[in-house]
């Protein structure tokens, strides 16, 4: 299948185990991904390790932490397939150790800046991308709703803030063709398995 007619999805935080899981599993499933990553030899190695095993994969420089970078992969995309199908948001996921009285302010802006400013900032800027598609779809994978324990208070913070973003890109986009949702996952990734539940309805 050609990029012209293929299903596009970017992963965002992919040069990790579960994210190129993620990334694994949806070209598994026909569309062409592009695998986001601030480390530009990271993502490279990633995206190289996938197409050596038929996947049609793609690093894509994606810093969401960083807006101009999220603009900058924005306008890669628009120039190379014009329309994007999937966005998974999977950034700064990793659940952070820790008592919650023992959390410092630097931890918690770290982790808004990864886990809810970066979903806000990429999503704005493949938006336009998103409503191009005939359907499409943002899934912004999340830790459990209740922070387990062991987790620090900017954990159980992130993540109850993820699902108010969730929430109200959700409501915005209500009755059009992009469909919003959180998926929860532990983290683990065992190859060959669904690194998050249910992929396939990850893909419109």
């Amino acid at each position: 299948m050609s990029s012209d007619t293929a299903r596009v999805a970017v992963v965002a935080g992919a040069d990790g185990a579960t994210g190129r899981e993620i990334a694994r599993q949806l070209a598994g499933h026909g569309l062409v991904v592009y695998l986001g990553a601030p480390d530009t030899e990271r993502g490279r190695a990633a995206a190289s390790e996938l197409r050596a095993r038929g996947a049609d994969v793609r690093f894509l420089h994606l810093d969401v932490t960083d807006e101009a970078s999220a603009e900058f992969a924005a306008m890669r995309l628009d120039a190379e397939v014009g329309r994007l199908h999937v966005l998974v948001n999977h950034a700064g996921s990793a659940r952070p150790p820790g008592a919650p009285g023992g959390t410092r302010a630097g931890q918690a802006r770290r982790a808004y800046e990864s886990r809810v400013l970066g979903v806000i900032a990429v999503t704005d800027a493949l938006l336009p991308l998103l409503r191009r598609a005939d359907a499409a779809r943002i899934v912004n994978i999340g830790g459990p709703a209740a922070a387990p324990a062991g987790a620090t208070l900017a954990y159980g913070a992130a993540e109850a803030a993820l699902r108010a973003v969730t929430e109200a890109y959700a409501d915005e986009l209500r009755g059009s063709a992009v469909s919003v949702t959180v998926t929860v996952t532990d983290g683990a990734c065992v190859p060959g398995t669904s690194a998050i539940p249910d992929i396939e309805l990850t893909i419109p």
